[in-house]
């Protein structure tokens, strides 16, 4: 039985976390929202658009409408019960299409490999049965404080935070083998495959500290303070998404460099593509990921010293 001291302190950490990740969300929406206008609202509507709308708003609207209905407000067993379904509906939503937009750029980066898309698609259907499984076993064992905080959970319910990071982690693996693979000394600033290396790594970084933080609360923590990682695992998820989106196209719609100031990635691993076959950069577009194709890499692919120049 929780006392009222933990419960209160549950409520204040709960609802200071809530409203820092929500502000949070709304305050890099606000400075990056001309970038925003500029590479997304303005370009044709592809899948990429409904996407960052997705990860983007759909967090910030959730967050603002739990925490206005639920504020000062008592509920029954089973009203606690549906807002904590609609909690986890919404987070494992978000975490579904940023795993969607990330496991596309792993299909990019392996020239549209059949045994890499067998691999992630294995991998993703096994993480989301998972998670799901997780939620149905849970939520009918879990109790609620007056306030709707989840007052005790199954010690299960580690396995839904474990299984997206486990995920994640083979995500961010396959990207850096790709890039170590690829890589001759150096590589551009400026070329799509050190952008993806860059924002794969951030990405994986804050999604793992949220997943991470999540998983040893629910495994330490036995008070509703076990629920104040929430909002930030969401806040993390739809950061994560909709800066990736938006970092590519705003790649795509940079300038072309010149052919003296080549940089010096070389895809020594890869097979040469014929001109019928595609190239790294009509993948790139072909999944939506810019407007323009521009190359996956600034020196194409090495030729023998007989072929023609």
């Amino acid at each position: 039985m929780i006392d009222k001291a933990a419960r209160v302190r549950g409520k204040l950490g709960t609802s200071y976390g809530a409203v820092s990740a929500v502000m949070w969300m709304l305050y890099d929406t606000a400075i990056h929202f001309d970038a925003e206008v500029e590479y997304i609202w303005r370009r044709p509507t592809t899948w990429v658009k409904w996407a960052y709308a997705f990860v983007r708003y759909v967090p910030i609207l959730n967050g603002g409408a739990v925490l206005a209905l639920t504020a000062d407000r008592n509920y029954s067993a089973s009203g606690c019960r549906g807002w904590i379904i609609d909690q986890l509906v919404v987070i494992e939503l978000v975490t579904v299409v940023v795993e969607v937009i990330l496991v596309l750029r792993v299909y990019a980066i392996y020239n549209h490999s059949k045994v890499i898309l067998s691999m992630i698609v294995l991998g993703f259907i096994s993480e989301v049965a998972l998670m799901v499984t997780t939620l149905v076993l849970v939520i009918p064992k879990q109790t609620f404080t007056p306030d709707c905080l989840v007052a005790e959970s199954p010690r299960i319910y580690i396995v839904y935070w474990l299984s997206s990071l486990c995920y994640e982690t083979l995500l961010f693996f396959l990207t850096f083998v790709k890039f170590f693979q690829s890589v001759k000394l150096e590589y551009e600033r400026h070329s799509i495959m050190y952008i993806f290396v860059r924002d794969g790594t951030w990405a994986y970084a804050i999604i793992f500290a949220a997943l991470l933080l999540n998983t040893l609360m629910y495994q330490l923590v036995h008070t509703p303070l076990a629920g104040m990682g929430y909002f930030w695992a969401l806040s993390v998820m739809s950061f994560a998404g909709s800066h990736v989106l938006l970092n590519i196209r705003r790649l795509g719609s940079s300038p072309k460099p010149s052919s003296s100031v080549m940089p010096t990635i070389q895809l020594t691993s890869a097979p040469c593509l014929s001109p019928t076959s595609g190239t790294q950069a009509d993948l790139q577009a072909e999944i939506g990921l810019m407007p323009d194709a521009i190359p996956m890499t600034a020196l194409p692919p090495r030729i023998s010293s007989q072929s023609n120049a």
